[in-house]
Order: structure tokens, then sequence, then C-alpha cells
């Protein structure tokens, strides 16, 4: 007889896979891109990847080859390829999006690999540990009626998701995270698998990971890894350089060097920082969005400032800057430090300032494992622009500095600014750039000055086709590293590759015969809820700020939400499914057509009440109706897996907001739960 009680030894391992997985998942999406720096643009790989692996993992639980054991061998695969790649070099498209991809620390006998083969390879290796573990979950799960094994399973999940966070707030290295997975599974697994093998290959992922990292200048941020580096050259600045994955991401420089050899070139550099400085007519009040290591805020405090505000969203590199910058900007009390997102920041203060400064804020990475959307690209949008713009005093003006690779996004900018402040904003550009090539200065009063004029008027003039065609990026179009609406070839040929793989391995997993019995229900609502959470994720990052602490709010939210509709079914059900699909597609429409930027207008307090309600009340709904569902499969198992497969398509659907914004998504995930609704009323005749 199959064990009912939630306290029984079954439902501990249920719950135990379960937190794995989710452990696993976060594991990889921060380990992966450490190691091999394309795949910070494709982090979402890795959560499909996981989809496909669990997926593959529960459809095959009838068969008779015992799949748990294989999941330390598959761990240490994919750790030795992330050692591998970790050397080699892969060029970044040079049309259609920007990417930096700056290698600091590759050796002269790297090699150089397709950005598409690079991320199928990671993709397919990414998929084999959740095959096994997926096959251990699928095992305890049919040890339960299937919605007391789905409350265990989404309880193992939120556990799984607390204690990444919490060993991320400490900046705990992969060591730690992969530690305590490895010795959590062994502890499971038990008999299940070979103790030799695993204690084996688990050793040597440790061993892997242990040497891959340079520990004495390597700090683990909730973002990224970090490593920091003293320059010797007497013939370049004395400066420390901050690289973020592998790739540079910012100088920390002495702006009073010791030697006379780097005193020009360091003197050149403080110049072109200070250059849009006269256009300022008062320094009473400054902003520094995007204030890393301390740069900006030491010459601000030099041109004499009295208050600043300091807006960092990456605490471990203000640490750095606190503790290792050569002139120590954050000991001056005239300094006030917030480690936060720069729009969040905007958003709750109500002071002005004479100056807003905006550094160089490219992230290099994505906002989440769910979204294609950069960290900082929602402050770049025309809405973003507005809000500066409302901060500033009557005479205050705008400074933003940045590397642009190509002509495009610097037509953005000057688009949007002259939109947001009705005049052509000043620009300088920089011939021989050593930390940024483009200076733009807007504001009610500025007026042209020598370097500084109407640079791209001209350039506009003499290229209309160039500035006719790109879209300025928007909170709904988000996108300031891309042309304009569409998807990218690169993104399209990955997508491509993904998508055959995981319809190849479900082939091989499923059996011709199973296919022909796919549960397309429930293979709809995992494509369709998938489109619901991403675009809860980017609706709330863009709300509250793109802060990991965000995101892990709403992830925690989001499993809440899954958790009380499983038991409200429970307690409550069953109810009828017509009316629940409808009650759906009614609040997914309410989402779509509530008008985001008019809770800017709200207390804080109400924004996130609104928010919430606007996001939680259609993912509720979706739980419902999925929970509802899956109480009448017969394998609910089998039907878990088409589910997670389903969520694969959903993943792969979410690039489609590339070409028509992310609130599309919400039209997208409407579409698919009609079709499901279809699909299911088919089924009961």
């Amino acid at each position: 007889m199959k064990p009912r009680s939630l306290f029984s030894p079954s439902s501990y391992k249920l719950f135990g896979y379960s937190f794995l997985i989710l452990f696993f998942e976060l594991a990889l999406i921060r380990f992966i891109p450490s190691n091999v720096r394309i795949t910070a643009y494709f982090i979402n790989l890795v959560l499909v990847a996981a989809f496909l692996g669990m997926g593959i993992g529960m459809i095959r639980v009838k068969g008779e080859r015992n799949l748990t054991q294989f999941f330390p061998p598959a761990l240490l695969l994919l750790t030795g390829a992330c050692v591998y790649f970790s050397n080699v070099l892969v060029a970044a498209p040079k049309v259609e999006e920007a990417m930096y991809a700056l290698y600091m620390d590759l050796s002269p006998h790297s090699r150089e690999w397709g950005m598409v083969p690079v991320v199928s390879v990671f993709f397919s290796l990414s998929a084999l540990p959740f095959i096994a573990l997926g096959y251990a979950m699928g095992k305890e799960f049919k040890n339960f009626p299937a919605l007391h094994a789905y409350a265990i399973n989404t309880a193992g999940s939120l556990a799984g998701l607390l204690i990444f966070s919490l060993l991320s707030h400490f900046s705990t290295p992969p060591l730690a995270w992969f530690g305590l997975g490895g010795i959590l599974f062994l502890f499971l697994a038990g008999k299940q698998q070979n103790s030799i093998i695993s204690i084996l290959c688990l050793g040597l992922v440790f061993y892997l990971i242990q040497n891959l990292y340079q520990k004495d200048h390597e700090i683990w941020s909730p973002y990224y890894k970090i490593n920091h580096y003293k320059s010797n050259d007497r013939r370049t600045p004395e400066m420390t350089s901050i690289n973020v994955n592998g790739s540079l991401h910012q100088y920390m420089l002495n702006f009073s060097p010791p030697l006379d050899s780097q005193k020009a070139i360091t003197e050149e550099i403080k110049q072109q920082y200070q250059l849009p400085y006269r256009l300022a007519k008062s320094w009473e009040d400054v902003l520094i969005l995007g204030a890393g290591s301390g740069n900006d805020v030491h010459l601000v405090l030099e041109q004499g400032a009295k208050n600043i505000d300091a807006v960092e969203i990456d605490r471990a590199i203000w640490k750095l800057g606190k503790d290792l910058n050569y002139q120590k900007p954050y000991d001056d009390p005239r300094v006030k430090v917030h480690i936060d997102d720069a729009r969040a920041f905007l958003k709750k203060t109500k002071k002005q300032y004479d100056v807003i400064i905006l550094g160089t804020l490219d992230s290099q990475t994505l906002l989440s494992g769910m979204s294609s959307i950069r960290l900082d690209n929602y402050i770049y949008t025309t809405e973003s622009f507005r809000s500066i713009r409302e901060h500033l005093k009557p005479e205050g003006v705008m400074i933003l500095y940045h590397m642009s690779p190509n002509l495009a996004i610097t037509l953005k900018f000057t688009k949007i600014l002259i939109d947001v402040f009705g005049v052509h904003p000043l620009i300088h550009y920089e011939k021989n750039p050593i930390l940024f090539n483009f200076t733009l200065v807007a504001g009610s009063k500025a007026e042209p000055v020598n370097d500084f004029g109407y640079y791209f008027k001209e350039l506009k003039d003499n290229n209309p086709s160039i500035a006719n065609l790109i879209s300025p990026p928007t909170d709904d179009w988000p996108y300031l590293y891309l042309d304009r609406p569409g998807i990218p070839s690169h993104y399209l040929e990955a997508g491509g590759v993904i998508l055959s793989i995981s319809l190849l391995s479900i082939i091989l997993a499923a059996g011709r015969k199973s296919l022909k019995e796919t549960d397309w229900t429930l293979f709809l609502l995992g494509a369709s809820f998938l489109l619901l959470e991403t675009k809860s994720v980017t609706e709330m990052s863009l709300l509250f700020g793109s802060t990991w602490q965000v995101n892990v709010l709403v992830f925690a939210s989001i499993l809440a939400l899954i958790f009380v509709a499983n038991l409200f079914i429970l307690r409550k059900g069953p109810f009828d499914k017509t009316r629940i699909f409808f009650i759906l597609f009614i609040s997914i429409a309410v989402s779509y057509a509530f008008p985001t930027h008019s809770l800017l207008g709200l207390p804080l307090a109400g924004q996130w009440i609104v928010g919430a309600m606007v996001t939680a009340v259609p993912l509720f709904f979706a739980g419902m109706l999925f929970s509802q569902i899956f109480a009448t499969r017969q394998e609910p198992t089998t039907s878990l897996g088409y589910n997670l497969m389903g969520a694969i398509c959903g993943g792969l659907l979410e690039y489609s907001s590339m070409a028509s914004g992310t609130k599309s998504l919400y039209l997208l995930a409407l579409a698919i739960y009609i079709l499901a609704f279809l699909v299911h009323g088919r089924e009961k005749n």
C-alpha cells in the first residue's frame, strides 16, 4: 500500500530531491556563466535544460534502469566542460545585438568556438544531472496521491530557493554550494547508488571547483564571480581592474599616482571624466547611479559636491571600492551609500539634484534565469529618463557615460533625450577611449561649449536610414542593445538547436507508444504558466528594482502561491474547471490591459499591494487549474514530466518579447491557455 503520511521516509526523500533540483538549478545558473562568459547572456538555458532533464527523468520512472546513480558522473562531466570552456574564446555577434566580452584571463593557448555550438553543448550537459534527480524525485512522487506529492514537491523547492539565497547573501563560493548539495545527495540516494563511484565523482567535482578559481582575488556576489587585480605596469595608470565572470567590468583608478610615468595618462582619464562638469551650475546635491568602486564619487567630491547619494546594485563591488579605492571616497561623510537598483532608488526618493550622473552601467548578465532582459536595461528606457528629469532641479544636468560598441546605442540615447528634455543632448565623442567613448549631457540649461556639441545631429542628417530604423527602449521593450524589435539570428539558431535536442530526447525517452499518449493539456499548461511566471519576474523587477532580493521574493511568492492553490484544491475542491479557465482568461486580460506606470504615483506600500495583485491573481488561478486537472491523472509522474516539457517551450517562447515587447507575453500565455481549454474539452468527450 502506498504511504500517505506526510512524515514518512518517502516524504522526506521527495522533499529532499525537490530541494536538490531547485538548489542545483540556481547553483548552475551562477556557476556556468562564471566560467563560460557568453552563457551569461543565455542563463535561461540552464532553466530550460533543467525542465528537459526533470521531464525525461520522470517519464522514465517506469523503466527498469535506476537513473539516480548517474547524477555524480553527470555533474562531473558538466564541471569538466566548464573547466575546458573557461579557456575558450567565444566571439560575440558583430551585428544585431551588442554583447560585451573583454576576456581578461585566457591563456595564450586558448581555443575559439562559435556561440551557438557552445550554448548547445551546455544545454545538453546541463540537462544530464536533472535526468537523474527527476527520476529520483519521480520514484518518490508515485508513493503519494498527486496533490499531496505536489505539495511536498513545492515545499521542497521553496526550501531550496531560500537556502541557496541565504548562501548567496553570505557570498559563499561554489565549493560550498556543491559541497552541501553533494552531501545531501549521498544521504538521500543511499542504496540507489554505487557509493564508491558517487564519492569518487563528487570528490573530483570538488577538486575541479577548488582549483578552478584564484581564491586570493575572488569574491562571489549574488550577481557575479568578481576578481580584482592591481596593475604592475609602470606605463599604465596605477589601478585595480575589476572583472566579472572573467570579463572586464571596471577599473578602480589612483588619481594621484606615485610615479611620474603614470601621471600623464591618469590626468588624461581624469579630464575625460571631468569634461562635462563645467556644464553644471551647482554641486550642492549630486546623485550617482552606478557608483561602482568609486571613481565618480572621488571626482565629484574633488569638484566640491556637498551631498552625494551613491547608488550601487552590487554590495560586493561597493565593498571593494570602500576597502581598496586609493582615495577612500566612501569614507567621506558627504557620501551616503545606497545598495539598490538605480531605477528603484529613483522611485523611492523625492529628492531633487543639481547633477545626476549615470556611470557605465552595463551589467554583462541577465536580471534572472527566466528572462532575456539584462540587469541594467530598465535604467535606460524612455520612462526611466523621464524619472531622472523629474529628479533634476530647474537648472540641473544629467551626465551619462557609456562605452557604446556601435552607433545605434548612442543614437538611441539621443532620440530618448530629445523626447524627454525637448532639446538635443550635448555629446562628446572620445576618439581614444579608455573607460568610455561617449559622454552625453542633458538639461534644460545645458548649452554647447568646446568639445561638446550636437555630434549626432549632423550624423543623423547624413545617415537618415540608420537613425530612422533604430528603436529607443521603453519599459515594454527595454532592449537597449538591440537595434530594433526582432529576435536576433543567434537566438533563433540556438533556440532551434535546443528545440531539436529536446524533441529528440523526448522521443528516445518516451518511445513512440508513449508519445501517442502525450498529456497535451498539462504540456500546454506548463508552457503558458512559465510565460506568466516570466512576466511576473520582469513586472516586479520594473516596479521594485532588478536586485537579487526582489527576484528571490518574487520566486518565493510564486512557489507559495502554487502551494496555497494546491492546498485550496485539496481542502475545498473540486471546482468547475470551465469556470476556473474563464476566471483565468479574464485575470490575464486585466493584467495585460493594466497600465503598470500608473502605479508609480502610489505610495511604495500601495505599489507593492496593487502590483502584487496584478501579477499574483493570474498565477493563483493558474495554480488552481493545474492542481485540479493534475489530481485527475492516472499517471501523475508522467503527466508532470510532460508539464515540464511544456515549460521548455514556454522558456523558448519568452524570446518573442524581443520582437513584440514584454506585455505580449500575457497575450501569448492567454492564447496557450485557451488552446489548453479546447484540448481539455476534447479529453472529457
